[in-house]
């Protein structure tokens, strides 16, 4: 069984790593398409809206009704990014199997929080106002 801690790092570098890649790609093409950082500001907002839906239905417990949820993005093999994770030094050679991670359903909420977090430093801190 992987310990917490290693469960923990593993979460967070998932997080960070999807939240910096979102961003990043939402503000290219906010300021690709609209032309200003405004738009780009609009992209990542827009963008963590959409992550913090997914994230939240992802969450949901499964209704006594069905079988199995509607919308969940967990799945029984992992990714090539979430395999790179694991190559990262605080996790190296301390592999921890796919079915001990954290879900993939908590780690996108997660990281929609982060990109609404990112949406709010360019308004208030950047002062990237309308």
């Amino acid at each position: 069984m992987a310990s917490n801690r290693l469960r923990l790092v593993e979460f967070v570098l998932w997080v960070v790593a999807v939240s910096a890649g979102v961003s990043a790609a939402a503000i290219a093409v906010g300021f690709v398409v609209g032309g200003t950082l405004v738009a780009s500001k609009y992209a990542v907002f827009f963008v963590g809206i959409l992550l913090f839906g997914l994230g939240s239905l992802g969450i949901q417990p499964t209704p006594s009704y069905r079988d199995e949820k509607r919308l969940s993005m967990e799945s029984t093999h992992e990714h090539g990014f979430e395999a790179r994770i694991q190559e990262i030094p605080p996790l190296r050679g301390h592999g921890i199997p796919f079915d001990q991670r954290v879900g993939r359903n908590k780690k996108v909420f997660a990281a929609s929080l982060l990109v609404l977090g990112v949406s709010l430093a360019m308004e208030f801190w950047l002062g990237i106002r309308v």
